[in-house]
């Protein structure tokens, strides 16, 4: 292996043709971003534009190989995912199961034996069949936490008439 192959990163090789020709010609991909607070970035400068921020989030994929790419139609582009492909931006508490309001527009039933409650007040539920974890935003991280509690150092939610543990106060 000559030298120039041993410095080139790793091209997964389930990315289109066109692609994987394009990175070993040695150019360099604009970075689109989607950051773990849910922006999406182009170079390091916010996305404005509503339409293509939703459009993004709707087009969201990974290759077999495991990198993130954007999706649209025929045009595959490779995206760098900070924490999570997708968020939870609302919860309607008066269905049965409760709904969870999506970055990519669907709506899903809350699965609260999913909830993980981590470090630095990062909630994250399992969607997708249960394939990728999403990410609570503000908006709808505070919603749930109006219906936490705290009893013997443990940290609960309830949920549909149930008490769902979510974690120790000690893991806090």
């Amino acid at each position: 292996m000559s030298r120039d192959q041993q410095d080139q990163p790793q091209i997964d090789p389930t990315l289109p043709e066109v692609v994987q020709n394009f990175l070993r010609s040695g150019a360099h991909l604009e970075e689109i971003r989607l950051d773990a607070r849910g922006r999406w970035t182009h170079e390091g400068l916010d996305f404005e534009n509503r339409k293509v921020v939703e459009l993004f989030s709707r087009s969201i994929a990974r290759t077999p190989g495991g990198t993130w790419v954007l999706k649209i139609g025929h045009f595959t582009y490779p995206i760098v995912v900070e924490d999570v492909p997708y968020f939870v931006q609302g919860i309607r508490w008066n269905t049965s199961p409760p709904l969870l309001e999506l970055s990519d527009g669907t709506t899903e039933p809350l699965d609260p034996e999913t909830l993980r409650y981590e470090p630095e007040g990062k909630l994250y539920t399992d969607v997708k069949d249960g394939a990728f974890r999403a990410r609570f935003l503000r908006n709808a991280y505070y919603s749930v936490a109006d219906r936490m509690d705290m009893d013997q150092g443990q940290l609960f939610l309830s949920v549909d008439d149930r008490r769902v543990p979510l974690a120790a106060i000690d893991d806090l």
